[in-house]
Protein backbone atom coordinates (compact mmCIF):
# COMPACT_ATOMS: atom_id res chain seq x y z
CA UNK A 1 0.00 0.00 0.00
CA UNK A 2 2.95 2.15 1.19
CA UNK A 3 4.78 1.61 -2.08
CA UNK A 4 1.82 2.29 -4.45
CA UNK A 5 0.42 5.81 -2.33
CA UNK A 6 4.01 6.69 -2.53
CA UNK A 7 4.56 5.97 -6.31
CA UNK A 8 1.16 8.21 -7.15
CA UNK A 9 2.89 10.74 -4.73
CA UNK A 10 5.96 10.96 -7.48
CA UNK A 11 4.04 11.11 -10.29
CA UNK A 12 2.16 14.28 -9.50
CA UNK A 13 4.77 16.80 -10.45
CA UNK A 14 4.70 15.04 -13.95
CA UNK A 15 1.06 15.17 -14.49
CA UNK A 16 1.01 18.96 -13.49
CA UNK A 17 3.89 19.89 -15.58
CA UNK A 18 2.68 17.74 -18.66
CA UNK A 19 -1.06 19.32 -18.00
CA UNK A 20 0.23 22.88 -18.00
CA UNK A 21 2.47 22.16 -21.16
CA UNK A 22 -1.04 20.03 -22.80
CA UNK A 23 -3.38 22.10 -22.65
CA UNK A 24 -1.37 25.18 -24.46
CA UNK A 25 -1.02 22.46 -27.57
CA UNK A 26 -5.01 21.75 -27.09
CA UNK A 27 -6.24 25.64 -27.36
CA UNK A 28 -3.73 25.88 -30.61
CA UNK A 29 -4.95 22.88 -31.93
CA UNK A 30 -8.42 23.71 -31.77
CA UNK A 31 -8.33 27.25 -32.69
CA UNK A 32 -5.52 27.93 -34.96
CA UNK A 33 -6.18 24.09 -36.34
CA UNK A 34 -2.32 23.15 -36.43
CA UNK A 35 -0.28 21.38 -34.20
CA UNK A 36 2.52 23.95 -32.78
CA UNK A 37 5.97 21.98 -33.00
CA UNK A 38 7.53 25.24 -31.19
CA UNK A 39 5.64 24.71 -28.06
CA UNK A 40 8.33 23.43 -25.92
CA UNK A 41 11.05 26.12 -27.00
CA UNK A 42 8.62 28.28 -26.29
CA UNK A 43 8.89 27.46 -22.76
CA UNK A 44 12.16 26.72 -22.91
CA UNK A 45 13.09 30.18 -23.67
CA UNK A 46 10.69 31.14 -20.82
CA UNK A 47 12.74 29.41 -18.42
CA UNK A 48 16.22 30.16 -19.14
CA UNK A 49 14.98 34.09 -19.27
CA UNK A 50 13.71 33.10 -15.94
CA UNK A 51 16.49 30.86 -14.57
CA UNK A 52 19.26 33.47 -16.05
CA UNK A 53 17.56 36.62 -13.45
CA UNK A 54 17.73 34.05 -10.76
CA UNK A 55 21.51 33.14 -11.18
CA UNK A 56 22.84 35.55 -12.62
CA UNK A 57 21.46 38.87 -13.70
CA UNK A 58 19.09 39.32 -10.52
CA UNK A 59 20.24 37.24 -7.83
CA UNK A 60 18.04 38.52 -5.08
CA UNK A 61 14.65 37.74 -7.71
CA UNK A 62 12.64 35.25 -5.81
CA UNK A 63 11.83 32.30 -8.21
CA UNK A 64 7.83 32.75 -8.39
CA UNK A 65 8.31 36.64 -9.96
CA UNK A 66 10.96 35.67 -12.35
CA UNK A 67 8.66 32.89 -13.23
CA UNK A 68 5.84 35.47 -13.96
CA UNK A 69 8.16 37.74 -15.68
CA UNK A 70 9.14 34.85 -18.17
CA UNK A 71 5.61 33.65 -18.33
CA UNK A 72 4.14 37.39 -19.38
CA UNK A 73 7.28 37.26 -21.65
CA UNK A 74 5.88 34.48 -23.72
CA UNK A 75 2.85 35.88 -23.66
CA UNK A 76 3.68 38.31 -26.07
CA UNK A 77 6.23 35.65 -27.95
CA UNK A 78 3.04 33.60 -28.56
CA UNK A 79 0.82 36.55 -29.68
CA UNK A 80 3.45 38.13 -31.48
CA UNK A 81 3.71 34.44 -33.50
CA UNK A 82 0.22 34.32 -34.13
CA UNK A 83 -0.18 37.82 -35.10
CA UNK A 84 2.84 38.17 -37.56
CA UNK A 85 3.36 34.78 -39.02
CA UNK A 86 0.38 31.83 -37.95
CA UNK A 87 -2.22 34.54 -39.10
CA UNK A 88 -0.69 35.12 -42.77
CA UNK A 89 -0.77 31.61 -42.93
CA UNK A 90 -4.35 30.99 -42.90
CA UNK A 91 -4.62 30.19 -46.78
CA UNK A 92 -1.74 27.35 -45.80
CA UNK A 93 -2.97 23.77 -46.02
CA UNK A 94 -3.04 22.56 -42.26
CA UNK A 95 0.71 20.38 -43.11
CA UNK A 96 2.45 24.18 -44.62
CA UNK A 97 1.44 24.94 -40.82
CA UNK A 98 2.85 22.93 -39.20
CA UNK A 99 6.22 23.03 -41.25
CA UNK A 100 6.10 26.65 -39.93
CA UNK A 101 5.87 25.56 -36.49
CA UNK A 102 9.09 23.77 -37.30
CA UNK A 103 11.03 26.30 -38.68
CA UNK A 104 10.27 28.25 -35.55
CA UNK A 105 11.50 25.75 -33.56
CA UNK A 106 14.72 25.83 -35.11
CA UNK A 107 14.52 29.66 -34.85
CA UNK A 108 14.20 29.22 -31.23
CA UNK A 109 17.16 26.62 -30.91
CA UNK A 110 19.32 28.84 -33.10
CA UNK A 111 18.75 32.12 -31.02
CA UNK A 112 18.70 30.41 -27.02
CA UNK A 113 22.43 29.33 -26.64
CA UNK A 114 24.32 32.81 -27.80
CA UNK A 115 21.45 35.05 -26.03
CA UNK A 116 21.79 33.00 -22.91
CA UNK A 117 25.88 32.39 -23.04
CA UNK A 118 25.85 32.15 -19.16
CA UNK A 119 23.30 29.35 -19.19
CA UNK A 120 24.19 27.66 -22.00
CA UNK A 121 28.11 27.08 -21.55
CA UNK A 122 27.66 25.94 -17.46
CA UNK A 123 24.37 24.13 -18.03
CA UNK A 124 23.08 24.76 -14.26
CA UNK A 125 19.74 23.18 -12.60
CA UNK A 126 16.91 24.80 -13.40
CA UNK A 127 16.19 26.39 -8.86
CA UNK A 128 13.03 24.70 -7.83
CA UNK A 129 10.08 26.74 -5.06
CA UNK A 130 11.64 24.68 -2.64
CA UNK A 131 14.86 22.22 -1.60
CA UNK A 132 12.40 20.73 1.33
CA UNK A 133 9.90 17.62 1.79
CA UNK A 134 6.10 17.24 3.08
CA UNK A 135 6.48 14.78 5.48
CA UNK A 136 2.62 12.92 6.46
CA UNK A 137 0.54 10.21 7.20
CA UNK A 138 -2.07 8.44 5.39
CA UNK A 139 -3.82 5.68 6.18
CA UNK A 140 -1.61 4.50 8.23
CA UNK A 141 1.13 4.85 5.87
CA UNK A 142 4.40 7.35 6.42
CA UNK A 143 4.09 9.15 2.73
CA UNK A 144 5.81 12.35 1.53
CA UNK A 145 6.15 15.01 -1.47
CA UNK A 146 8.39 17.91 -2.32
CA UNK A 147 7.12 20.97 -1.49
CA UNK A 148 8.36 22.06 -5.18
CA UNK A 149 6.12 19.40 -6.35
CA UNK A 150 3.09 20.56 -4.00
CA UNK A 151 3.85 23.81 -5.45
CA UNK A 152 3.66 23.01 -8.72
CA UNK A 153 0.23 20.48 -8.58
CA UNK A 154 -1.11 23.97 -6.77
CA UNK A 155 -0.30 25.89 -9.39
CA UNK A 156 -1.59 23.77 -12.23
CA UNK A 157 -4.52 23.13 -10.78
CA UNK A 158 -5.28 26.97 -10.06
CA UNK A 159 -4.21 28.01 -13.16
CA UNK A 160 -6.20 24.67 -15.04
CA UNK A 161 -9.00 25.94 -12.58
CA UNK A 162 -8.80 29.44 -14.00
CA UNK A 163 -8.71 28.51 -17.02
CA UNK A 164 -11.86 25.77 -17.76
CA UNK A 165 -13.87 28.40 -15.37
CA UNK A 166 -13.19 31.20 -18.49
CA UNK A 167 -13.91 28.80 -21.27
CA UNK A 168 -17.46 28.03 -19.73
CA UNK A 169 -18.85 31.36 -18.17
CA UNK A 170 -17.06 34.48 -19.47
CA UNK A 171 -17.39 35.68 -23.41
CA UNK A 172 -14.33 35.24 -24.34
CA UNK A 173 -14.50 31.41 -22.96
CA UNK A 174 -17.69 31.68 -25.51
CA UNK A 175 -15.78 33.38 -28.42
CA UNK A 176 -13.00 30.87 -27.96
CA UNK A 177 -15.57 27.79 -28.18
CA UNK A 178 -16.71 29.31 -31.67
CA UNK A 179 -13.66 29.58 -32.65
CA UNK A 180 -12.96 26.17 -32.38
CA UNK A 181 -16.13 24.80 -32.92
CA UNK A 182 -16.08 27.10 -36.62
CA UNK A 183 -14.25 29.99 -36.91
CA UNK A 184 -16.13 31.17 -40.15
CA UNK A 185 -19.47 31.08 -38.55
CA UNK A 186 -18.25 32.60 -35.54
CA UNK A 187 -17.29 35.67 -37.24
CA UNK A 188 -20.64 36.14 -39.12
CA UNK A 189 -21.71 36.08 -35.58
CA UNK A 190 -19.11 39.10 -34.86
CA UNK A 191 -16.53 37.47 -32.94
CA UNK A 192 -13.24 38.87 -33.36
CA UNK A 193 -11.37 35.68 -34.11
CA UNK A 194 -8.40 37.26 -34.86
CA UNK A 195 -8.36 38.86 -30.93
CA UNK A 196 -9.49 35.29 -29.47
CA UNK A 197 -6.54 33.51 -31.64
CA UNK A 198 -3.69 35.61 -30.30
CA UNK A 199 -4.75 35.10 -27.12
CA UNK A 200 -5.06 31.89 -27.26
CA UNK A 201 -1.35 31.44 -28.31
CA UNK A 202 -0.36 33.87 -25.73
CA UNK A 203 -2.02 32.02 -22.96
CA UNK A 204 -0.70 28.62 -24.65
CA UNK A 205 2.61 30.29 -23.97
CA UNK A 206 1.62 30.91 -20.36
CA UNK A 207 1.18 27.64 -19.41
CA UNK A 208 4.40 26.27 -20.90
CA UNK A 209 6.51 28.78 -19.75
CA UNK A 210 5.45 27.98 -16.24
CA UNK A 211 5.50 24.07 -17.32
CA UNK A 212 9.01 24.63 -18.11
CA UNK A 213 10.07 26.57 -15.25
CA UNK A 214 8.87 24.00 -12.71
CA UNK A 215 10.90 21.05 -14.14
CA UNK A 216 13.63 19.54 -12.01
CA UNK A 217 15.84 19.29 -15.01
CA UNK A 218 19.62 20.96 -16.07
CA UNK A 219 18.89 23.98 -18.74
CA UNK A 220 19.55 23.31 -22.10
CA UNK A 221 17.99 23.43 -25.02
CA UNK A 222 15.88 19.87 -25.54
CA UNK A 223 14.92 19.94 -22.04
CA UNK A 224 11.48 19.97 -23.06
CA UNK A 225 11.49 17.72 -25.48
CA UNK A 226 10.74 14.71 -24.03
CA UNK A 227 7.38 16.82 -22.55
CA UNK A 228 6.31 18.07 -25.74
CA UNK A 229 6.37 14.19 -27.30
CA UNK A 230 3.96 13.73 -24.10
CA UNK A 231 1.62 16.87 -24.95
CA UNK A 232 0.80 15.20 -28.38
CA UNK A 233 0.73 11.64 -27.02
CA UNK A 234 -1.78 12.47 -24.27
CA UNK A 235 -3.82 14.80 -26.99
CA UNK A 236 -4.20 11.23 -29.01
CA UNK A 237 -4.81 9.76 -25.70
CA UNK A 238 -7.41 11.38 -24.46
CA UNK A 239 -8.75 12.82 -27.35
CA UNK A 240 -8.93 16.52 -28.95
CA UNK A 241 -12.67 16.88 -28.91
CA UNK A 242 -13.00 18.95 -26.06
CA UNK A 243 -10.28 20.84 -23.94
CA UNK A 244 -10.17 18.65 -20.78
CA UNK A 245 -9.82 14.92 -22.57
CA UNK A 246 -5.96 15.10 -23.09
CA UNK A 247 -5.78 15.91 -19.42
CA UNK A 248 -6.62 12.77 -18.38
CA UNK A 249 -3.77 11.25 -20.68
CA UNK A 250 -1.43 13.66 -19.21
CA UNK A 251 -2.72 11.85 -15.83
CA UNK A 252 -1.91 8.16 -17.29
CA UNK A 253 0.97 8.74 -19.07
CA UNK A 254 3.32 9.39 -15.90
CA UNK A 255 1.30 6.74 -14.01
CA UNK A 256 1.96 3.86 -16.64
CA UNK A 257 5.97 4.77 -16.63
CA UNK A 258 6.21 5.05 -12.22
CA UNK A 259 3.74 1.94 -11.71
CA UNK A 260 5.60 0.03 -14.43
CA UNK A 261 9.21 0.63 -13.41
CA UNK A 262 7.70 -0.46 -9.44
CA UNK A 263 7.33 -3.57 -11.28
CA UNK A 264 10.21 -3.84 -13.71
CA UNK A 265 12.59 -0.99 -14.11
CA UNK A 266 14.40 -2.57 -17.34
CA UNK A 267 11.05 -2.76 -19.07
CA UNK A 268 9.13 0.50 -17.55
CA UNK A 269 8.88 2.28 -21.03
CA UNK A 270 8.27 -0.69 -22.88
CA UNK A 271 5.49 -1.82 -21.10
CA UNK A 272 3.64 1.54 -20.81
CA UNK A 273 3.68 2.41 -24.50
CA UNK A 274 2.50 -0.98 -25.43
CA UNK A 275 -0.48 0.23 -22.63
CA UNK A 276 -0.92 3.62 -24.35
CA UNK A 277 -0.95 1.72 -27.77
CA UNK A 278 -3.82 -0.93 -26.81
CA UNK A 279 -5.69 2.09 -25.32
CA UNK A 280 -5.57 3.58 -28.38
CA UNK A 281 -6.32 0.47 -30.94
CA UNK A 282 -9.05 -0.04 -28.71
CA UNK A 283 -9.93 3.58 -28.53
CA UNK A 284 -8.76 5.20 -31.84
CA UNK A 285 -10.34 8.77 -31.21
CA UNK A 286 -8.91 8.75 -27.75
CA UNK A 287 -10.60 7.51 -24.16
CA UNK A 288 -12.73 10.63 -24.22
CA UNK A 289 -12.65 11.49 -27.95
CA UNK A 290 -16.12 11.32 -30.32
CA UNK A 291 -16.08 10.26 -33.68
CA UNK A 292 -16.64 13.10 -36.36
CA UNK A 293 -19.70 12.27 -38.16
CA UNK A 294 -19.50 14.56 -41.55
CA UNK A 295 -23.25 14.51 -42.82
CA UNK A 296 -23.72 14.75 -46.90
Amino acid sequence: MQLFLQTFLNSLQNIAIYSMATIGVVLILRTSFTTNFAQGLMGTFSAFFASNLVLYAAPQTPFWVAIAIGALIAFFIGFTIDAGIIRRGRGVNPFGRQMITMGLMMIFYAVIPPMFVSITTRTPNIPKFSYENIEFVFLGQSLYITEHAFICVITAVIGLGILFTMLRFTKWGIALRATAANEVVAQMMGVNTKLVTGFTWGIAGVFVAVAASSTAMALNSGMMGQVQIFCFLACVLGGVTSFWAPIAGCALIPLFLNYSAVFSPKWAVLISFILIMLIILVRPNGIFGKKFIRKV
